[in-house]
């Protein structure tokens, strides 16, 4: 194995274990966002607001979109964070219809 072989191996275990590392900042960082949606859920539920909204939903795409300097082009931005904003969505109402139920059993009791 020559010197440069080496050198590259250690620069790309070195690239490794940045990316794992913001793997690990971004799963932290994805399931704040999901305990904050759980909690924009309950608020939902006291106030009788619907799940969706679309345009906030808009709003957040348009702001990441203008937002992103690239490498990822605008699409890839697009679609990673409609994925994040459904699976949020997700969570969300089904934390919804649990408290939803939870009430009408307060009710009925």
């Amino acid at each position: 194995m020559d010197h440069q072989t080496v050198n590259s191996a250690t620069t790309l275990d070195e690239w490794r274990r940045q990316i794992d590392a913001l793997d690990t900042e971004l799963l932290r960082l994805l399931n704040q966002r999901a305990a904050i949606a759980c909690e924009i859920a309950s608020i939902k539920v006291t106030s009788g607001l619907p799940a969706y909204d679309g345009n906030r939903e808009r709003q957040v795409l348009a702001r990441v979109v203008e937002k992103n300097t690239g490498p990822l082009d605008q699409q890839s931005i697009t679609d990673i964070f409609a994925g994040i904003i459904r699976e949020t969505r997700r969570l969300g109402t089904q934390r919804m219809q649990e408290q939803s139920g939870e009430a009408a059993a307060r009710v009925q009791s």
